[in-house]
C-alpha cells in the first residue's frame, strides 16, 4: 500500500476515533505488511521500516493533540539521524504493532525509540534523532519552545546513554571524508 494512502488513512482514523495519549506516553500503531512493502526476498524491505517509523511519529503527534498546534504555527519535524536493528523478518500480510515513545531530548533535538512487535516479540528496534523547524526561520526550533507549545514544563535537557551514543556516532560520521 502506498505510504501516502497509509498516512491519509491514519490521519482520517485519528481525526474520527482517537484515544488521547500524553506526548510522553508510548503510542501503539497497528499495521499489516502489504505487497508493495516487500523486497526481492519476500519480506518487508528495510527502507519500509524507516518509512513506517515516520507514520508512527505522526500518530504520536496526532493522538497527543500536538499535531495541529504545530502545523498551525508553521512547525514541521525533520529527522536528523536514525538507526535500526533488525531481529526477525516480517512477511506478507503479517500484522504488527509499532510502539513509539519520546526517549530523551537536548536543547534542540528529540530522541525517540520505535519498536516493531509481531506476535508479542520485537522484530526490529529503531532510534531516531529529530528536531523541528519553523517556516520562515533558518535555525531549528529550541526544545523549550516545543515544550511550551505542548503545555509541558521544560526542565532542561535529559539525555539518555543511547542518545549520547547516537550523538557520538554522528560526530564520527561527520569526520568521514
Amino acid at each position: 500500500m502506498n505510504l501516502y494512502l497509509r498516512f491519509l488513512l491514519l490521519m482520517l482514523t485519528r481525526i474520527r476515533v482517537s484515544r488521547k495519549i500524553g506526548v510522553f506516553d508510548q503510542c501503539r500503531t497497528r499495521f499489516r505488511v502489504q505487497p508493495l512493502d516487500l523486497d526481492l526476498n519476500f519480506h518487508m524491505n528495510n527502507s519500509r521500516y524507516l518509512s513506517i517509523m515516520d507514520l508512527g511519529r505522526f500518530d504520536l503527534m496526532m493522538r497527543s493533540g500536538v499535531f495541529w498546534k504545530l502545523m498551525a504555527g508553521g512547525y514541521y519535524p525533520v529527522v536528523v539521524s536514525e538507526s535500526i536493528r533488525f531481529r526477525k523478518s516480517l512477511k506478507l500480510f503479517d500484522g504488527f504493532e509499532l510502539f513509539t515513545a519520546i526517549e530523551s531530548w537536548d536543547d534542540k533535538d528529540v530522541f525517540m525509540t520505535q519498536r516493531f512487535v509481531h506476535r508479542g516479540e520485537a522484530v526490529a528496534t529503531g532510534f531516531i534523532k529529530g528536531r523541528f523547524r519553523k517556516r520562515g526561520r533558518k535555525s531549528s526550533v529550541p526544545t523549550a519552545e516545543l515544550f511550551e507549545i505542548t503545555g509541558t514544563p521544560y526542565h532542561g535537557p535529559r539525555l539518555s546513554a543511547l542518545a549520547r551514543s547516537q550523538k557520538t556516532v554522528e560526530a564520527n560520521l561527520r569526520a568521514v571524508k
